[in-house]
């Protein structure tokens, strides 16, 4: 759930086509996961940060590959 969450901010934050939306979005799943880290009383597990991550960067490249195909499939074709 925490990939697929994170995917879908990826992707929305990249429709946004705002490098800064972009950082902003990236930093703020840091900092929520250091905050959580923080008040948590038991252990926090790495390996969620790195799906959350992993996640985020996937969405993002999805919707640029998806960018990539649209403009890809519109463009006229040329017979000779």
């Amino acid at each position: 759930m925490i990939i697929l969450t994170a995917a879908a901010l990826g992707i929305t934050s990249g429709q946004t086509r705002s490098a800064g939306a972009i950082a902003l979005i990236a930093a703020l799943i840091g900092i929520t996961f250091a905050l959580a880290a923080v008040c948590s009383p038991g252990p926090v597990s790495l390996l969620a940060f790195l799906y959350a991550v992993l996640g985020y960067n996937g969405g993002l490249i999805l919707f640029v590959l998806g960018l990539y195909a649209n403009a890809r499939f519109r463009a006229p074709r040329v017979s000779h």
